[in-house]
């Protein structure tokens, strides 16, 4: 076994893992919340299937960037909830079936609007581009779907010991996450320092803000739901970009070293946006006790 398809193991093990974590302590009214609030899921998609995806073209249209990078940021933001966030949403402050609900509507809507949207960047682009909905269907489905259901249905008949063994599994697959991510980042490291300084940074950076702007804008009221949406936005599942890369730009060797530095920059610039969440949520927390 190569280290490359260790570390293809580790990754897939590592999200598969930390999806059973968070069904393990949620329930299946979690995973359906959002049905019950379509004003809000209507706002969701906006944010993040039309209005950061627009961004995203628009920059890659307008700014003379590599064409990796250009394609690497259009990919990124067509791509659904990364597994991995709604379990750090809600350490913020964010609000949990939201988190949960936000994540099984994102990757199903994937299945649709990722093959549709890459058709439409063909009719306005000079790529030919596309990816069978199966594939996508696929990767949603072993990545998320169905590792949510197996920790939904154990929190369902056993409920106790769902709650004793999620954070056990979420250690066990942030571990998995560290050991496997290693070796592709070292390996990609020369890629990703060609890209700095020439405008790369800048525009990881202007994507992520703009995409955080957008989702606590469109958030509504609820300081946990605007938390929520605004690191959804801003966060995408690097598996999928990678994929639809994979399907479409096999020969650009820069898609896969600018996904990369897109979520090493993403984790920098939202730093200060989920710092103020955590001050918000245990002055939240502070002023209920003192209410008691």
């Amino acid at each position: 076994m190569t280290i490359e398809t260790l570390s293809l193991l580790l990754i897939k093990a590592s999200l598969f893992a930390l999806v059973v974590s968070l069904g393990l302590t949620s329930s299946w009214r979690d995973a359906t919340w959002l049905l019950r609030s379509p004003g809000l899921l209507l706002r969701s998609v906006l944010s993040m299937q039309v209005l950061v995806p627009l961004i995203a073209v628009l920059l890659a249209a307008k700014l003379p960037l590599h064409p990796g990078v250009k394609i690497a940021i259009v990919l990124l933001s067509l791509s659904p909830v990364p597994p991995a966030l709604p379990g750090k949403q809600m350490k913020v402050g964010g609000n949990r079936p939201y988190a949960v609900s936000l994540l099984v509507v994102s990757a199903v809507l994937a299945i649709a609007v990722i093959p549709a949207s890459l058709r439409l960047l063909s009719d306005v682009t000079t790529y030919t581009l596309g990816i069978a909905p199966m594939t996508v269907a696929q990767l949603v489905a072993t990545s998320i779907l169905i590792p949510l259901v197996v920790g939904l249905l154990i929190s369902t008949f056993a409920p106790d010991f769902g709650r004793r063994v999620s954070p056990v599994a979420a250690k066990i697959g942030m571990a998995c996450l560290v050991i496997g991510i290693i070796p592709p980042v070292i390996a990609m490291l020369p890629a990703m320092k060609a890209l700095i300084g020439d405008g790369t940074l800048a525009v990881c950076a202007v994507l992520c803000l703009a995409a955080l702007l957008i989702g606590h804008a469109f958030g509504g009221p609820d300081r946990s739901d605007r938390t929520v949406l605004a690191l959804s936005s801003a966060m995408r599942h690097p598996a999928m970009a990678i994929a639809l890369a994979q399907a479409n730009f096999s020969h650009e060797p820069l898609i896969v070293p600018a996904i990369l530095l897109y979520l090493i920059v993403a984790v920098v610039v939202r730093l200060p946006y989920t710092k103020l969440s955590v001050r918000r949520q245990a002055a939240f927390v502070a002023r209920s006790e003192a209410y008691r």
